[in-house]
């Protein structure tokens, strides 16, 4: 990991925290973190995964210093988080369909791995609440782990959200005729853009949203 991606990661987990000890609307803030931090680098699992613990480390840090007094936050740490991979999963999607869409200019390579990314988020999920279980204090193990396994006995909102997008997907492809068998690291890539430029214009619309920037009415007009 890089000096500026490791810089980068400490800074999502400052603002986290901040956000949490404020205890002011932390599921939104936290959503809007989340995805204003995976529009700015590679949209991958490596990078969301970063991003994921560095979220759930924030929340942990100012509930560890808080105590009980902000012990909910990180049920709605995680929800929020949960709601930042469900947009994920939705850039993901339709980054793979415009890349299928232009299936001369990607190989089958490129869109395999972007659909094991898009098909992974919810073990991202689950496996960053149960990071935080093992590295966090006594408070933050107990609710930590009480969330992992929920999630994993259960399933999770973003875990749903994924099996649609992925039936959808497979069905879009199967349409289009792309292939999906092999590897390709340059391919993904260049869908990782794609899928963070939707990413990003739909975290830009939440945050105009939440800022009051824009009035939902407006669009009647």
């Amino acid at each position: 990991m890089s000096d500026e991606t490791s810089s980068d990661l400490q800074q999502v987990r400052n603002i986290v925290q901040q956000a949490v000890e404020k205890n002011e609307d932390v599921q939104a803030a936290v959503r809007d973190i989340t995805l204003k931090a995976l529009g700015k680098g590679e949209l991958d699992r490596e990078r969301i995964t970063s991003v994921a613990e560095a979220v759930m480390a924030g929340a942990g840090d100012a509930v560890a210093k808080g105590g009980e007094r902000l012990k909910e936050s990180l049920s709605e740490t995680a929800a929020g988080l949960e709601q930042a991979l469900i947009q994920a999963a939705d850039a993901f999607r339709l980054a793979i369909e415009e890349a299928a869409g232009r299936i001369n200019e990607f190989s089958s390579g490129e869109l395999k791995r972007s659909v094991n990314d898009l098909d992974s988020l919810e073990d991202i999920f689950v496996e960053t609440l149960q990071r935080t279980a093992k590295n966090g204090g006594e408070i933050v193990r107990g609710i930590a782990e009480d969330l992992a396994a929920h999630a994993h006995n259960s399933g999770t909102s973003v875990g749903r959200h994924v099996a649609e997008n992925m039936e959808s997907l497979q069905n879009r492809l199967r349409e289009l005729g792309a292939d999906t068998a092999g590897a390709g690291e340059a391919a993904a890539s260049r869908i990782s853009q794609i899928a963070r430029g939707v990413l990003a214009g739909a975290g830009e619309a939440l945050i105009a949203l939440a800022e009051g920037k824009r009035e939902p009415q407006d669009d009647n007009h």
